[in-house]
């Protein structure tokens, strides 16, 4: 079969009989790497409240799982506890105490890294300047060194 080019030359072309082919074989695919924490970011509401559905449910805390506080190393952990005072709400968020809030210094409003840690199903809520100082080293290096 003969065709034209561009400029007006005639070129030969070899017509190719249709072969199927199959696809080559893909590697098997790693598993999926463990994870040991779901993680998540919110702001609290005007209330205190914090909710993030992914992070609850990596926790398998349902609505009226009740709860417990406490400081630990400037955050704030949450543990399932019959016998804590507070539950999760009805659409699955939850009320920092405003004492709790104040002592590792997060505000109304303010955005906070949630951190549910799958074995032993506990929530740890750092404040931003957790972020800020994890990653300073990284921000000053990707920058040559200055900041």
């Amino acid at each position: 079969m003969k065709t034209g080019d561009r400029e007006g030359h005639r070129r030969e072309t070899v017509r190719r009989a249709s072969v199927s082919r199959k696809p080559l074989p893909l590697p098997d695919a790693p598993p999926p790497p463990r994870r040991d924490a779901v993680f998540g970011m919110c702001a609290l509401d005007d209330k205190g409240r914090i909710s993030d559905v992914r992070v609850m449910a990596a926790l398998g805390w349902e609505p009226g799982q009740r709860v417990a506080f406490s400081v630990a190393h400037g955050v704030i952990v949450v543990d399932a506890d019959e016998a804590g005072g507070q539950a999760v709400c009805g659409r699955g968020c939850l009320r920092l105490p405003a004492g709790l809030r104040r002592a590792v210094a997060i505000g109304l409003r303010e955005r906070v890294l949630l951190a549910a840690l799958i074995e032993p199903r506990r929530l740890v809520v750092h404040p931003m300047v957790h972020l800020d100082r994890w990653s300073m080293p990284v921000h000053t290096a990707v920058l040559g060194g200055e900041l």
